[in-house]
């Protein structure tokens, strides 16, 4: 069922948007349905539209401005630094399959320290540094000064993505 037109319907949806009614336009919205239905769907789109163009305020230009370029030379920095960090994380592997390959290599003679170690300690007479405070001594250093920091720099190099 179509219903049909009234003069005074573009007037109603001004009047609307504007906030302005005039005692004619409420006396006439009270008598016609079209326009009354016409006051109801531009008062409640007047509503929305100004909860979104409160909702949707821009921030500064300048500010978006800047932050697209620093976002810019964030990328650009990244992809100058890619290459470095994979020569970086190589030369960790690297250094991680050197020790592994020398203890690999020299995994007699550890075992025979450590056989002597265990024997000097188990007898009774001898303190379990007797004749590996040296060994020992040196055995911690490496841990220390070379172990340590390159499983630091390979948990470090490999977690920054």
């Amino acid at each position: 069922m179509k219903q049909g037109q009234c003069a005074f319907e573009e007037k109603i949806a001004a009047a609307n948007r504007l906030g302005k009614w005039s005692d004619d336009l409420l006396a006439h919205v009270a008598d016609c349905r079209v326009c009354e239905e016409v006051a109801l769907v531009s008062s409640y789109l007047c509503e929305s539209s100004e909860v979104t163009r409160a909702d949707a305020s821009l921030p500064n230009p300048g500010l978006i401005w800047s932050k697209a370029q620093a976002a810019a030379k964030a990328a650009a920095m990244e992809r100058a630094l890619r290459p470095i960090l994979w020569a970086r994380r190589c030369a960790f592997g690297a250094c991680a399959a050197a020790i592994v390959v020398a203890i690999v290599l020299a995994w007699s003679r550890i075992g025979e320290f450590f056989a002597g170690f265990v024997a000097s300690w188990r007898s009774n007479g001898v303190s379990p540094s007797t004749g590996h405070g040296n060994v020992l001594l040196i055995l911690t250093t490496v841990f220390l000064l070379i172990l340590f920091p390159l499983i630091f720099g390979l948990y470090a190099s490999w977690s920054e993505d």
